[in-house]
C-alpha cells in the first residue's frame, strides 16, 4: 500500500471505528450496554461465518491456532475492550471515550517493542504530534462531568484493545481474517452472555427506528466492515502505523456528536485537525527511507 492509499484507508477506518460510540449513545437509550453487545456480537458474528461457510473450503476451518487465537482476541478486543467502554460511555461523553480511546497508540507501540518489533523515530514522532492535536481539540471540552469511575473503565478496555492488537500482529495474522473476526464475535457473544440481563430486549427494541439504524451500523460497519478493514491495516501496515490512525478518531468523534446530537464545532477543532494529519504524515512514512528503533 502506498502512502495515499494508507491514508484514506486509515482515515476510513478511523471515521467508522469513532462513529461506534456515537451510535453507541444512541442504542444505550434503549438497552443496557451488555445486551446490546451481546446482541451485536453475536449477530455479527453469525452473519460473518454464514458467509465464510458459501465461501470458504472446509480446510480452512480445521484449525486448532485459529480456534485459540480467536477465543484470545474474542475476551480481549470485543469483550473486555467494549464491554469495558461500552459501560464507561454510559457516564462519559462519546468525545472523551474517542479521546480515550486513542491513547491505543502508545500502548499498542510499547508493548510492540517491548515484544521485539521495531518502530522508527519518525513514527513515534507522529504519535506523539498527533496526540498533542488530540489534545486541542478536546482539552477545552473536558472540563468535568464524566464520572471518574467511568473514564477509568474506558481506559482499562484500551489496555485490551492495545494488547488483543499486538497479539493478532504476532499470533493471528496468518488466518483467514473473515473466519477469524466471525468465530472471536461469536467468542465476545458467548464470554458478556453472562452479563447480559436483557438479551431478549436487545432485539424487541428494533421496533425502534433510532434503535434499529444504530443496532444495524454497529453490526455491518463497524463489526464486519471496520474491523476487518483494521485487520488488513495491521497486516500490511504494522502495528505502530495501524494504531496512528487512532488519533483522528477523537476528531470525527466530535464532528458525528455535532451531526447527532448538536454539539458545538470550535476553532481549536480545526486547529487540531490540522496537527493530527501532520502527525499522521510522519507516523506513515515509508520505514525503508528511515532509522528503525527497537
Amino acid at each position: 500500500m502506498q502512502r495515499m492509499p494508507i491514508f484514506w484507508a486509515g482515515s476510513l477506518f478511523s471515521v467508522l471505528w469513532a462513529s461506534a460510540f456515537v451510535a453507541g449513545k444512541v442504542a444505550l437509550v434503549h438497552i443496557d450496554p451488555m445486551s446490546l453487545l451481546c446482541a451485536r456480537f453475536a449477530v455479527a458474528g453469525c452473519l460473518m461465518l454464514a458467509w465464510a461457510l458459501r465461501t470458504r473450503p472446509a480446510a480452512a476451518w480445521r484449525s486448532q491456532a485459529l480456534l485459540a487465537n480467536a477465543v484470545v482476541l474474542g475476551v480481549f478486543n470485543n469483550a473486555l475492550y467494549l464491554g469495558l467502554s461500552f459501560l464507561g460511555l454510559r457516564t462519559v461523553s462519546p468525545e472523551a471515550t474517542v479521546l480515550i480511546v486513542s491513547t491505543a497508540p502508545f500502548f499498542a507501540i510499547a508493548l510492540s517493542v517491548i515484544s521485539g518489533s521495531r518502530c522508527t523515530w519518525p513514527q513515534l514522532a507522529g504519535v506523539v504530534t498527533g496526540f498533542g492535536g488530540v489534545y486541542l481539540v478536546l482539552s477545552a471540552r473536558m472540563q468535568g462531568g464524566a464520572e471518574p469511575y467511568g473514564m477509568l473503565l474506558v481506559l482499562l478496555g484500551t489496555l485490551s484493545f492495545a494488547a488483543s492488537t499486538v497479539w493478532y500482529r504476532r499470533r493471528a495474522a496468518q488466518h483467514d481474517p473473515l473466519l477469524l473476526n466471525g468465530l472471536q464475535n461469536l467468542v465476545g457473544a458467548l464470554a458478556m452472555l453472562p452479563f447480559a440481563p436483557h438479551l431478549p430486549q436487545a432485539f424487541s427494541a428494533l421496533q425502534h427506528p433510532d434503535y434499529l439504524l444504530a443496532f444495524a451500523h454497529l453490526v455491518l460497519l463497524v463489526s464486519i466492515a471496520d474491523f476487518l478493514l483494521w485487520l488488513a491495516l495491521l497486516r500490511r501496515i504494522g502495528v505502530a502505523q495501524a494504531s496512528s490512525f487512532h488519533l483522528l478518531n477523537p476528531v470525527f468523534g466530535i464532528v458525528l456528536s455535532a451531526l447527532v446530537f448538536g454539539t458545538a464545532l470550535r476553532g481549536s477543532d480545526v486547529w487540531g485537525t490540522l496537527v493530527v494529519v501532520a502527525g499522521l504524515a510522519l507516523a506513515t512514512w515509508p520505514k525503508k527511507t528511515i532509522e528503525a528503533v527497537r
